[in-house]
């Protein structure tokens, strides 16, 4: 069984989460997590370092974010960065 690190799992409920929510549109972290009943701080951090990275796309201004254009190769980095 593959066992991920709380910030992996958090990654990948937000990315699912843009994902299938429309790339168009953006949402914050605390709306996310309110979903998913999972830590909006955490969230938060997570969503920077997925930012950072070029994996979501951060409107900084009102703490939103959407998708960036995900494909196979954007989620192996984000295993990679999130471990």
């Amino acid at each position: 069984m593959l066992k991920l690190s709380k910030k992996s799992d958090y990654a990948l409920i937000a990315v699912r989460h843009l994902a299938t929510h429309g790339v168009e549109q953006s949402h914050s972290a605390a709306d996310i997590a309110e979903v998913y009943g999972i830590s909006p701080q955490l969230l938060a951090k997570v969503l920077q370092r997925l930012a950072k990275h070029g994996l979501v796309t951060a409107r900084s201004l009102h703490g939103m974010v959407r998708a960036a254009d995900i494909s196979w190769r954007g989620t192996r980095r984000i295993f990679r960065r999130l471990k």
